[in-house]
């Protein structure tokens, strides 16, 4: 009995080890091999586009304009040189043939050949002092212009004389050489905003948005005989180019004294801020506010526009004050004795009770 008692120890003794060397064994594997699952998944998710993007992609690797280089880790943010690269296959794609140019590097930063094909093109520009900073990453603004520059270079033909008139809240934050680039890629829904009227133009942008954008173009480009048609809110390009004008001088005449009388160069009244501003513009009008709101057309408070002339009557029905409205519910003006040139909002306050009327001079 004793014995048997002996034999059924051992046997569980050895039951119990050899369990928990299985345990241990089991434990050892996954330890080693969980890791290994993880950073493959993490590789995974970093080469594949995301949702959103992963059609756009696929078609624009198709079409052979994303460099092999560039096809991985696609939520990284791109430099200048690797959208370099994107723009000049575009151009290449556009044209129907690969561009052959022998010129000498004019950056000591970069040996880059489709750098070098970019800036022969006019598409791209140094950042000063002979370089062009490859590894920068490119905001919004940047891949705007590059992009119409790209489309300009490949098509000539193009009429672009169109654009959109939208007017982004924060269009004063966009680089005066940017403005006409957006505006026309917006007008023709390659790039849009971010939400809530915003551009952010100095936003870095992804891998996977740029060749988002690139492959909006190729196919907007691809389909079009003399001009991309402008669907969104178009103006002709005269037009821009008399706002961007309006738009520098009214920064020169921002913070100078009300005066009455003043017609500037150093002080104005409210009509004469206008009609000083408009003068230089081209744009010939009234000196008083009265009679200033009798010229151009007509134009609702909620179409306003950059550069329309806003009026405003304390009794309601005499107009005594004008300013120049500039986006975002806001004007510009001169309002009144010991005060400066100045923006102030339409949307509250007196100037929201005293709205009268609104008239558009630029054509």
């Amino acid at each position: 009995m004793q014995l048997m008692r002996r034999r059924c120890s051992i046997d569980s003794l050895f039951f119990i080890l050899l369990m928990t060397g299985i345990i241990i064994i089991a434990n050892i594997t996954y330890a080693d091999t969980a890791p290994q699952q993880n950073n493959q998944t993490a590789f995974v998710k970093e080469d594949i586009p995301s949702e959103w993007a992963k059609v756009d992609i696929e078609k624009a690797i198709e079409a052979d304009l994303v460099p092999i280089k560039i096809q991985n880790n696609y939520i990284s943010k791109i430099t200048r040189e690797e959208f370099s690269e994107i723009v000049v296959k575009l151009y290449e794609a556009l044209v129907g043939q690969e561009l052959v140019i022998e010129v000498e590097s004019v950056f000591t930063d970069t040996q880059n050949e489709a750098v070098l094909k970019a800036s022969n093109l006019g598409i791209v520009k140094g950042v000063g002092n002979g370089k062009f900073a490859p590894d920068n990453f490119i905001t919004r603004q940047d891949i705007s212009v590059m992009m119409y520059r790209t489309l300009k270079a490949a098509k000539p033909e193009f009429d672009y004389s169109n654009v959109s008139k939208h007017t982004f809240a924060d269009h004063n934050n966009i680089s005066p050489w940017a403005k006409e680039a957006v505006a026309y890629l917006y007008g023709i829904e390659v790039v849009n905003g971010v939400g809530q009227n915003l551009f952010n133009p100095w936003k870095n942008t992804s891998r996977e948005e740029a060749i988002v954008l690139v492959m909006r173009m190729y196919n907007k480009a691809m389909i079009s005989k003399d001009s991309i048609v402008v669907s969104r809110d178009g103006t002709s390009r005269r037009q821009l180019v008399t706002k961007l004008k309006l738009e520098e001088l009214i920064a020169q005449e921002m913070g100078k004294p009300y005066q009455w009388g003043g017609t500037g160069p150093n002080s104005y009244d409210c009509s004469g801020l206008v009609y000083s501003i408009y003068g230089r513009l081209g744009i010939s009008l009234p000196r008083t506010a009265s009679s200033q709101s009798k010229v151009g057309v007509y134009v609702s408070k909620e179409n306003l526009d950059y550069g329309d002339l806003v009026f405003f009557a304390r009794n309601g029905k005499t107009v005594n004050h004008v300013g120049i409205y500039v986006g975002n519910g806001e004007f510009v003006h001169s309002p009144q004795t010991g005060d400066v040139v100045k923006k102030t909002t339409l949307l509250s306050g007196y100037y929201e009770r005293t709205y009268y009327t609104a008239r558009r001079v630029i054509n």
